[in-house]
């Protein structure tokens, strides 16, 4: 019996006691699983974190003392329990909802485009050289229009 594409991700939630709208996890599901293009069965854990968190996960595993919105932590490997692993998305709430205001766009919008960005990051893609940057950012904005919201780089 051949697995459905969604049934071939899932999506561990971690959420500590953040502060303002996160999205409902129906919703952060929905998004990781539309931006998930294995053919393997595999998981990604999504911690909710608070900015004090974030910013000391950036210092100790990118050398930058800056509060950011998401983090990408690829795993890609099998553990002992047989679970592929295909990574970590570490995501502010405070950050990413202060940019939904910041853009003028509803929370919903930031937060699937944060989960899709951060879901590509955790399958190789890349945003550093302009070709890689064209390709990710394109299949970015397919995947907001597939779910109904705005091009996330037209609000910035």
């Amino acid at each position: 019996m051949k697995k459905e594409k969604n049934n071939l991700l899932t999506v561990k939630i971690i959420q500590n006691n953040c502060k303002g709208y996160i999205p409902s996890e129906y919703k952060i599901k929905k998004w990781a699983k539309i931006a998930f293009f294995g053919k393997k069965y595999s998981v990604v854990s999504i911690k909710i974190a608070a900015k004090n968190e974030i910013n000391n996960l950036n210092k100790k595993f990118f050398k930058k003392d800056t509060i950011c919105n998401v983090l990408s932590f690829p795993h890609n490997s099998i553990i002992s329990s047989g679970e592929y692993i295909l990574g970590d998305i570490i995501i502010c709430a405070d950050i990413v909802n202060k940019e939904s205001v910041k853009y003028k766009i509803n929370n919903d919008n930031r937060w699937a485009h944060m989960i899709i960005h951060s879901m590509l990051h955790l399958q190789g893609y890349t945003h550093h050289i302009n070709e890689k940057r064209n390709i990710m950012e394109k299949k970015e904005m397919t995947l907001m229009n597939i779910l109904g919201y705005q091009n996330p780089y037209y609000a910035n």
